[in-house]
């Protein structure tokens, strides 16, 4: 995976001149940095700022639904097994690219590797890259990067998904076995990049204290709806640790083969705001009296009425009531983060929820 270099500290305000004059752009990207939350706390937390995005373009491929946007250029954190890096602005970067993959049946987010390819129309100039998988405040998990562009014009934007590898449930997942492609063209204009909104959050709003900006419109629509009752037999329970909220539901095994077996479905959201947090390793186990009964890794899965979700299968016939549930983190979410979560989700403890509710009547 890419890299970048934090900044050196501190440093001259003088970064460049040309003709005679100061650099502003660069300056007023390094003021971004100085708006920052100073010595933020553990978890999620409400940031410094606001950005408003531009949308370039969507399309629907192969049961995805793409949607490529921009906003100004942003350092943020990448997240290998644990480790925190920062990705800081460069002089060249002309956008943040987001791009957001949906599964177009549930309008679920849709973990998968994602790239892009940036040209000019006229075919004179190209960028490839890898996107991050990425989850902010305002727009949850999405792809993206600080990317550069030739100036002001025409481009083309080449979108290619991989193959998920999460398990996919209902009538459209035969579509996203292969990978999908879309191409979208859009007009790149450095000044509307420069005039988007950015929104000063001040300390009587709650900057810098736990807690987290509320979602864009987007993410307020039936995409991000999720029903435990309808999809469940038995509703275990709730925890909450490390701003994780974590819900146990058994259901039944879909279009598997054993239509009698039922399996344990885990939804992992972030507290504030219900975002799915995907590309992450949970385990489950169940034991009584200390014994480990039932249990073993969930699979990232989605589906029409959890969403995004992790499962695995289970005897109901061997569980009681009283039994103790315990959710282990093997990994956490492997998403770069933009600022607020960049603290959050990276050493969450193991969580139990008891199954007192459980009733065999109902599995």
């Amino acid at each position: 995976m890419r890299r970048r270099a934090a900044l050196a500290a501190g440093g001259s305000l003088l970064v460049g001149l040309s003709a005679g004059c100061l650099d502003l752009e660069r300056l007023r990207r390094e003021d971004a940095w100085r708006e920052l939350v100073v010595d933020p706390p553990d978890g999620a937390y409400v940031p410094s700022h606001a950005d408003e995005m531009v949308t370039y373009g969507m399309a629907t491929e192969a049961g995805r639904e793409i949607t490529l946007a921009a906003t100004r250029p942003h350092s943020f954190w990448v997240v290998a097994d644990g480790e925190r890096n920062r990705a800081d602005v460069r002089s060249r970067h002309a956008v943040h690219l987001m791009v957001d993959v949906r599964d177009a049946e549930t309008g679920q987010f849709l973990p998968a590797p994602v790239t892009t390819t940036l040209e000019t129309r006229a075919g004179d100039w190209s960028d490839d890259r890898s996107l991050w998988p990425m989850l902010s405040q305002q727009m949850g998990a999405h792809y993206g990067d600080n990317v550069p562009l030739d100036g002001d014009g025409a481009y083309v934007a080449t979108v290619e998904v991989g193959t998920t590898g999460a398990d996919v449930l209902g009538e459209g997942a035969a579509d996203l076995v292969d990978p999908a492609t879309a191409e979208l063209e859009f007009e790149y204009e450095s000044d509307e990049i420069e005039e988007l909104e950015r929104r000063l959050i001040d300390e009587d709003e709650g900057r810098g204290e736990p807690g987290a900006l509320e979602p864009m419109a987007h993410d307020t629509d039936d995409h991000d709806e999720f029903d435990h009752e309808r999809a469940a037999s038995t509703r275990i329970g709730t925890a909450t640790a490390d701003d994780v909220e974590y819900t146990a539901t058994l259901v039944g095994r879909d279009d598997r083969s054993d239509a009698a077996e039922s399996e344990l479905a885990m939804t992992a959201r972030t507290a504030y705001n219900a975002y799915p947090l995907p590309f992450a390793s949970l385990s489950a186990a169940v034991s009584r009296a200390g014994e480990r009964i039932a249990g073993g890794a969930l699979r990232e899965t989605i589906g029409p009425e959890l969403g995004h979700h992790y499962r695995t299968a289970v005897d109901p016939s061997v569980l009681e009531r009283g039994d103790e549930l315990t959710i282990s983190v093997e990994s956490p979410p492997q998403l770069s983060r933009h600022e607020g979560y960049e603290n959050a989700f990276l050493e969450t403890e193991s969580v139990g929820i008891g199954l007192e509710s459980l009733s065999h009547s109902d599995v």
